[in-house]
């Protein structure tokens, strides 16, 4: 008993047991909640009125431009088998 235990460790430790290639994951939990929070935010600056001076606005663009980077960032992602 006591060999085959040193014969699994030292097969552990030599690589065999492994992976040596990351394997392919999908799209963080990190990114889909980045990419909800974003849709909530713009969500709830809709519904702040009008009395901002523009700035609500130019907000709720840079959200649409964060969100599409996110699209971006997952095309290149799969583009280069980081992710499914």
């Amino acid at each position: 008993m006591k060999l085959l235990t040193i014969g699994v460790l030292l097969l552990a430790l030599s690589g065999f047991a492994v992976p040596q290639r990351r394997e392919m994951e999908d799209v963080p939990g990190q990114m889909v909640r980045a990419r909800q929070a974003l849709l909530t935010a713009k969500k709830e600056m809709a519904s702040a009125g009008t009395e901002w001076g523009g700035h609500r606005v130019e907000a709720m663009k840079h959200v649409d431009q964060a969100l599409e980077e996110i699209q971006k960032a997952e095309q290149w992602a799969r583009a280069h088998k980081e992710i499914r």
